[in-house]
C-alpha cells in the first residue's frame, strides 16, 4: 500500500510579555517541527505585548534558513485582548490542516502534540490534554510537593462544577494543550465569545454543540509554576460565572451561527476598521506565501 501522505500542520503559539522565556520556546518549537515530515507552520500571536517579545521574534524570524516545507509567521494583535482572541486569530490564519496549540512556556513540551496529531489523524475534529488521563504524568519541582495535593483537589473540585454546568465528560478544560481540524477551527472561531479566562470551556461547549468528535489525550504536565490561593479562587469564581453566561447564551441559540462582527474583529486583529495592523514578521522560507494576515 502507499503510504498515506502526513497532513499539513500549523502549531500555534499565542505569547504575551514572554521576552524573558519566549526565544527558547521558538528554538524547541522550530527544532521539533524541523523533525516532522510533511507541510509545517510555526505561528506565532503576539498579544500586544508591551515589553521586547516583538524583537525577541524579529531576532528569531531573521536567522531562519530557507526551510523547504516549513515556514514561520509571526502576527501581532494591536492591543491585548487575551489568549482567547490570540487562538481564535490563529483559528483563521492556520493553514495546516491540522492546527495545534500550546503554552508560550512550553508547560508542555513539545512531544506532548503528538498524540493529538494521531487522535485527528484518526478523526477527531478536536483533541486535548487531559491532566486527568489514566496514561498522563506530572513533573513536579520538590519545592512544589506541599502545594500539589491542595491544588490538585482544588483543580478536580472546579473541573466538577465545569462538567455539571457546561460540558460533562470533559475532564480537563483548562490544559494548555489542544489541537483540532482546520475545519473545526474555523467553525469555532466566529462562535466563541470569551477571550480570557474561560475560553476553553466554552470553545468546549460549542464544539459538543455542533456534534464535534472530541477526544481526550495524555500529557506530561511540568508543575513549575504556582498562582497565589486569591488569584486561584478569584480566577475560579470569575469562571463560574462565564459558565453561567455560556449556558445562557446556548439556550439563546447565539453559537447556531458564526457572528461576522466577530469574524471582522479577528481579521483584523483588534484593530479599528481602517486602522492599520502591525505588519507580520515572516522566515525567508515563506517570502512568496499567500499573504497570511497583518
Amino acid at each position: 500500500m502507499p503510504n498515506t501522505p502526513t497532513p499539513s500542520l500549523t502549531f500555534v503559539l499565542p505569547v504575551y510579555n514572554g521576552a524573558r522565556f519566549f526565544g527558547d520556546t521558538l528554538q524547541k518549537a522550530w527544532q521539533w517541527l524541523a523533525t516532522r515530515d510533511g507541510e509545517r507552520e510555526l505561528l506565532v500571536v503576539d498579544d500586544g505585548s508591551s515589553d521586547t517579545t516583538a524583537d525577541v521574534i524579529a531576532a528569531f524570524a531573521a536567522t531562519l534558513p530557507a526551510t523547504p516545507g516549513l515556514r514561520f509567521t509571526a502576527v501581532r494583535n494591536t492591543q491585548n485582548r487575551g489568549k482567547g482572541f490570540s487562538l481564535r486569530r490563529a483559528f483563521l490564519l492556520a493553514q495546516g490542516e491540522h492546527v495545534v496549540f500550546t503554552d508560550a512556556d512550553l508547560t508542555y513540551a513539545m512531544h506532548n502534540a503528538e498524540p493529538l496529531l494521531a487522535a485527528l489523524t484518526a478523526g477527531a475534529q478536536v483533541a486535548y490534554g487531559s491532566r486527568m488521563h489514566d496514561d498522563s504524568r506530572y513533573v513536579v519541582a520538590p519545592t512544589f510537593f506541599p502545594k500539589l495535593y491542595t491544588r490538585h483537589a482544588m483543580g478536580r473540585i472546579f473541573n466538577l462544577l465545569v462538567r455539571g454546568i457546561v460540558v460533562p465528560g470533559i475532564r480537563d478544560t483548562q490544559a494548555g494543550l489542544k489541537g483540532f481540524s482546520r475545519a473545526a477551527a474555523r467553525e469555532l472561531a466566529g462562535r466563541i465569545r470569551l477571550d480570557r479566562f474561560s475560553f476553553d470551556v466554552e470553545l468546549f461547549f460549542i464544539a459538543r454543540r455542533l456534534g464535534m468528535r472530541i477526544d481526550e489525550c495524555p500529557v506530561e504536565f511540568i508543575y513549575r509554576k504556582e498562582p497565589s490561593t486569591v488569584r486561584f479562587v478569584q480566577d475560579s469564581l470569575r469562571m463560574v460565572r462565564d459558565m453561567l453566561r455560556i449556558r445562557w447564551r446556548g439556550m439563546r441559540k447565539v453559537y447556531d451561527r458564526a457572528d461576522a462582527a466577530l469574524l471582522a474583529d479577528l481579521e483584523r486583529g483588534g484593530a479599528l476598521p481602517g486602522m492599520p495592523q502591525p505588519a507580520a514578521v515572516r522566515s525567508p522560507a515563506v517570502k512568496n506565501a499567500r499573504e497570511l494576515g497583518g
